[in-house]
């Protein structure tokens, strides 16, 4: 089930537009572009004024999947890509800071999250298939190669990307989740119960919503953007999807070798926080072994595993040392 019907509606899409004021959706006006063989994306385009940089929303397709992408600004492409339970809204601090100096920021809703499709069945949500996604994007943007900066599960796609293709990725951030061959530390087993929790189908999203949400609220701990979660995974669909990139990705499974995985030759700083009660800061110092070029290691203190939201200011700062 999806919301692509829904979403050509430029009322809803134009209320979702942040970080640059109201004033965006009138002056906006829809646009068909076509690409080459045969990709055509829609896209609400807001031309850039003085005082307004240019914002366009797309609606890029992937194999049948129409995703959300919000484009900010020009200059050098930096891709923002968000983790669960998000949307691109997570980076509602970044992108005005990005913009401003000198950055295009894309800011997609992944699969399954936001104003993007919602597709049928657990195996639509493998990371093959997001990192898929990404690089569709890329194509249909025109952009060869792009910095990534992402979180949580957006971090996962894009440590794949990086390995996958690794010519579209110029330097990487990645937040709070580490390298995928990173060796597992006990405290990480202990702190990923919840992961076990989700693949029971049904009965975990049955038990998130109980009670007003009661469980879901537990996990985060106050943390994140609690009240807009529980309103976009109230939609129709949307917790089972959100839930299935577990599902697809983290099924429990008997030993095997590991994947071989070639360094990553782009750039990368790995941040993690203090107050991450779901990911080892551990398991990130050790990406470091999987980086062919530069590597650095942050550490944010205080901050939840939501640094976007938690700690801006210090994260912008990063961003613009590593990116700049």
């Amino acid at each position: 089930m999806n919301d692509h019907s829904k979403q050509k509606s430029v009322n809803s899409r134009g209320s979702s537009i942040v970080g640059f004021g109201g004033v965006l959706a009138a002056a906006a006006a829809l646009k068909k572009t076509t690409f080459g063989g045969g990709l055509e994306r829609e896209s609400l385009q807001v031309p850039a004024s003085p005082s307004t940089p240019r914002y366009t929303e797309h609606h890029i397709p992937r194999d049948g999947v129409f995703h959300h992408v919000e484009d900010h600004g020009s200059g050098k492409p930096v891709l923002l890509l968000h983790g669960w339970p998000d949307s691109s809204y997570l980076w509602r601090n970044q992108i005005p800071f990005l913009v401003a100096n000198g950055f295009r920021a894309i800011a997609p809703d992944q699969r399954g999250f936001g104003r993007s499709d919602r597709p049928e069945g657990v195996a639509a949500y493998s990371l093959q298939n997001a990192v898929a996604d990404l690089v569709g994007i890329l194509d249909a943007l025109g952009i060869d190669a792009a910095d990534i900066v992402a979180h949580d599960w957006g971090a996962s796609v894009a440590w794949r990307t990086a390995t996958a293709h690794s010519n579209r990725v110029r330097r990487l951030v990645v937040l709070s989740v580490p390298h995928p061959l990173a060796p597992y530390t006990l405290r990480q087993r202990e702190m990923a119960w919840y992961q076990l929790f989700f693949q029971f189908e049904g009965i975990a999203e049955a038990w998130l919503q109980h009670d007003n949400w009661a469980l879901f609220r537990e996990m985060l701990r106050s943390n994140g953007d609690i009240d807009r979660y529980i309103s976009d995974l109230s939609r129709p669909e949307a917790l089972k999807a959100s839930l299935n990139w577990y599902r697809a990705n983290l099924a429990p499974r008997l030993p095997e070798s590991p994947p071989k995985l070639p360094p990553v030759e782009a750039p990368t700083l790995g941040v993690w926080s203090s107050n991450d009660h779901y990911l080892d800061g551990e398991r990130m110092k050790m990406s470091g072994q999987f980086v062919k070029a530069r590597w650095r290691y942050e550490q944010i203190d205080d901050a939840s595993h939501w640094i976007p939201l938690d700690a801006p200011d210090r994260l912008n700062q990063l961003l613009i040392e590593w990116l700049g």
